[in-house]
């Protein structure tokens, strides 16, 4: 994985920090991070054998091997992500279940076997450019065996385009895409598609949540003049509501196939 730079901090200098901050190390907003957990465990058959694209401090894949007794490895590009994912997997008393490497992407490494799933969860967007995003996404076939699946939880365009739309009706500040994030396209990463891999279906994985809390909840608190917080009450509903109402918010899910 590549490190961009804004501001005198570099992209993996910024990973590197936010390793110590628990489930809040992915992204502030820990209610989406149990979301796209819930999406996981959902999805993914028990027993499976799985590839951690991007791992952070091995939160999803721990609780894929705890939930659903998967097996699985998980990698990433920052030393103290891996080192914070290490502690957690031995506290779970999970490491005969559980391998973990550094490693940069393009390409996703292939040296570990084939694996039934793999699996980003917004990872691929760190990449500085569309053409190292394309080669890491494709690069996960060689990874997969014949059958297998891609789950890629990723921030898109299209998703934060409808939000926004919405949210200057309301008279609200758009959500740009954070400095070290490249934001995918949906129609072009589907273009990617090949007869041996290819996108089989997308999944609007937070859109109910994403509609609400930063477009319903974010107004009523600019009402209120109250602070903005993660755990509102409504935000705290909307994540346990099905999700797949309207393609609100950057998060999906693509779903590739192998052949």
């Amino acid at each position: 994985m590549t490190a961009a730079v804004s501001g005198g901090q570099s992209i993996l200098a910024f990973w590197d920090e936010r390793a110590a901050l628990g489930d809040r190390a992915g992204t502030n907003d820990f209610v989406l991070t149990g979301i796209e957990q819930r999406f996981l465990v959902d999805t993914v058959p028990k027993g499976s054998r799985v590839l951690d694209i991007g791992c952070g401090n091995g939160a999803s894949l721990i609780r894929l091997a705890a939930d659903n007794d998967c097996r699985g490895v998980g990698f990433d590009f920052s030393a103290k992500m891996i080192e914070a994912a290490a502690a957690a997997v031995d506290e779970a008393g999970l490491g005969h279940a559980i391998a973990l490497h550094r490693r940069p992407v393009p390409p996703v490494p292939n040296e570990w076997g084939a694996f039934d799933l793999a699996f980003s969860q917004r990872c691929l967007i760190n990449l500085e450019t569309r053409a190292a995003q394309k080669a890491a996404a494709l690069s996960v076939a060689d990874t997969l065996k014949p059958g297998g699946r891609y789950l890629m939880i990723e921030c898109f365009n299209d998703g934060g385009e409808e939000t926004n739309l919405l949210r200057r009706r309301f008279g609200l500040e758009p959500i740009a895409a954070p400095w070290h994030n490249l934001f995918f396209d949906l129609a072009e990463v589907k273009s990617w598609s090949t007869p041996d891999f290819y996108v089989e279906r997308v999944i609007h994985i937070s859109s109910t949540y994403h509609f609400l809390s930063r477009v319903v909840y974010a107004k009523l608190a600019q009402q209120s003049g109250a602070p903005l917080r993660y755990d509102s009450d409504i935000n705290l509903l909307a994540a346990q509501l099905p999700q797949e109402i309207g393609e609100f918010g950057p998060v999906k899910a693509c779903i590739w196939r192998k052949a």
